[in-house]
């Protein structure tokens, strides 16, 4: 079980690197200086138009200092610090969880978990806001843009959401 978590580690640490390096690529793309742990709004635009390389996909440069789809974004130190303590304090549940989780899919997902939560984490610790850059739209409609960091949790949640219907579906 030790080289188990050892191992987890490992994998949670490679996809916090590639979300990191993803977005240190896009902002690399700006024409913008990047101050370590400096509020981005004194700095330059919420919004940077990067590339489109598709009729239906934009990479862009923006920052989202509140939730998923910008929920409760204040721009407030007090809100930047009580959503990094939150996301903490879930992340540490979650890291319990995947000490004690036998099934190999659920384990999977908590490090896909741990690892977007890990790297949004970062993004606030450092700029004081998230990096979102993958902007899918239809038309003149925008989905809201979104970081690997993102993919990452949906994907674990989505996992453990599948993994329960499959065992529920299997017990019956």
């Amino acid at each position: 079980m030790k080289n188990f978590f050892k191992n987890s580690i490992v994998i949670i640490s490679i996809f916090v690197l590639f979300d990191f390096l993803t977005k240190l690529l896009i902002l690399a793309q700006t024409p913008f200086p990047i101050s370590l742990f400096g509020y981005y709004k004194k700095l330059y635009p919420t919004y940077y138009p990067i590339s489109e390389p598709l009729p239906f996909f934009n990479i862009i440069l923006v920052w989202n200092n509140g939730v998923s789809f910008s929920m409760f974004s204040n721009n407030t130190l007090i809100g930047r610090f009580l959503l990094i303590a939150l996301s903490l304090s879930i992340t540490v549940y979650i890291v319990s969880l995947l000490k004690k989780e036998k099934n190999i899919i659920n384990r999977l997902s908590f490090m896909l978990i741990i690892a977007g939560a890990l790297g949004n984490i970062f993004d606030r610790l450092r700029y004081g806001a998230v990096i979102d850059f993958l902007d899918f739209y239809l038309g003149k409609y925008h989905y809201p843009a979104f970081n690997l960091a993102d993919i990452y949790i949906c994907t674990g949640v989505g996992l453990i959401i599948l993994n329960s219907i499959i065992n529920n579906k299997k017990k019956k």
